[in-house]
């Protein structure tokens, strides 16, 4: 019997974190106790909206008479699964600890989910926002989202008035030490923030995995930082430093996907449309809305094909570290390295510094970190792990592109 794995996923739903968090409520080995949200790719009020229409979708997926009318099978056993994940929604930070606010709208379209609420604005449920007690609900639609249909949609979160950071600490406090991982997919700022409040009961924590930051390859918001780093990079200091806290019981550990390895990962438009589009579920309708506007951009800004997998590689790396005896054996490469980051540069704000010397007189300045580092994966392994979990794709083979 596959054990679920505790964690909470700290995260600002664009697109790719729309892929993570549907792969994690669609696995059997993830146990998702809470869902905590940031600002990033875009505002905190879209992020909330964004999240809500996820699992909106994800609750008309898996909505009893439609499992009844489908085979008895492993298919139909994965979405019944996903039917008693609730995890806790609890809303965070909204801008940075230092910084000024930059979003990632560029990318993921000013609403964060690809227009797909400036196009439909009805898309997320109509009482989303009241429901939470902590946005204003004026000017939503009350009418369904055309593109899953009007069927009945199963509830699949609880609601938490806790801001994030707080959400966070209390989570640790009720689960044994050393059980619960922390997946941060945006910027880190719920994360400081917690570990700055109580750092004792934040190391009780098992492992945080985040993605974020590159090391030997141009940034994607800069020559030099990635996104999530460059967001918030006092945020990603405080918790860097942690790892080498002289306080045992102060102590984390950080597993770090910078998109050295994110970008190992892709999903092909050719591979999406062939296996996803067809399906003709409401998760399969509304992910070829948001995928088709990605693929789209990429396309015509970038001349790319497919999109890497930031975000999701996350909750694939959580399962293999939590359910595979060596990862090395399924494709996973990871070293520790001291690293870190530059939090204040007109240039450089978010970019990593990692010491490389095997010898010097001169001690590098500033905190040194044990960070763990993940530097290969198995792109192919990921993908077909994915697309089952997410849309109950079984036939993807593995040599296809």
């Amino acid at each position: 019997m596959t054990i679920a794995k505790p964690c909470i996923i700290d995260c600002d739903p664009g697109i790719d974190d729309t892929l993570a968090i549907l792969h994690a409520m669609g696995s059997p080995k993830v146990d998702v106790k809470a869902i905590t949200l940031t600002y990033g790719n875009t505002n905190q009020e879209n992020v909330a909206r964004n999240l809500f229409t996820i699992l909106h979708v994800l609750g008309k997926e898996v909505n009893a008479e439609r499992l009844a009318s489908l085979p008895k099978g492993p298919n139909r056993d994965r979405l019944e699964h996903i039917r008693t994940k609730k995890p806790v929604v609890s809303v965070g930070a909204s801008a940075p600890l230092v910084s000024e606010v930059a979003y990632g709208e560029d990318f993921h379209g000013p609403d964060g989910l690809g227009r797909m609420h400036l196009n439909d604005p009805d898309l997320a449920p109509s009482d989303w926002a009241e429901s939470l007690g902590l946005l204003s609900p004026e000017g939503l639609g009350k009418e369904l989202d055309r593109a899953a249909g009007d069927m009945h949609s199963e509830k699949l979160y609880t609601l938490s008035k806790k801001l994030a950071h707080d959400e966070i600490l209390h989570q640790l406090a009720q689960a044994e030490p050393n059980t619960l991982t922390l997946i941060a997919l945006g910027p880190m700022t719920n994360l400081a923030l917690a570990y700055d409040k109580d750092p004792v009961t934040f190391a009780r924590c098992k492992q945080i995995i985040c993605m974020g930051g590159c090391l030997d390859i141009p940034g994607n918001v800069s020559p030099v930082a990635e996104f999530n780093f460059h967001a918030c990079p006092h945020s990603v200091h405080t918790i860097l430093q942690a790892t080498a806290s002289k306080d045992p019981a102060k102590a984390i550990k950080v597993y770090m996907l910078p998109t050295d390895v994110t970008h190992q990962v892709s999903l092909e438009s050719s591979v999406f449309r062939r296996y996803v589009t067809p399906l003709e579920t409401p998760l399969s309708k509304f992910s070829t809305l948001l995928m088709g506007f990605l693929f789209d951009l990429l396309a015509d800004r970038l001349n790319y094909t497919a999109m890497n997998l930031h975000d999701p590689l996350c909750i694939g790396f959580f399962i293999d570290l939590e359910h595979e005896a060596d990862i090395t054996q399924v494709g996973w490469h990871v070293e520790q390295r001291d690293i870190r980051i530059e939090t204040e540069g007109t240039l450089t704000r978010g970019m990593l510094v990692v010491d490389r010397r095997k010898r010097s007189t001169k001690v590098a300045s500033g905190v040194s970190s044990q960070t763990q580092v993940v530097l290969k994966a198995d792109p192919e392994r990921y993908l077909a792990s994915m697309l089952y979990d997410i849309w109950g794709v079984d036939s993807y083979q593995n040599n296809e592109k």
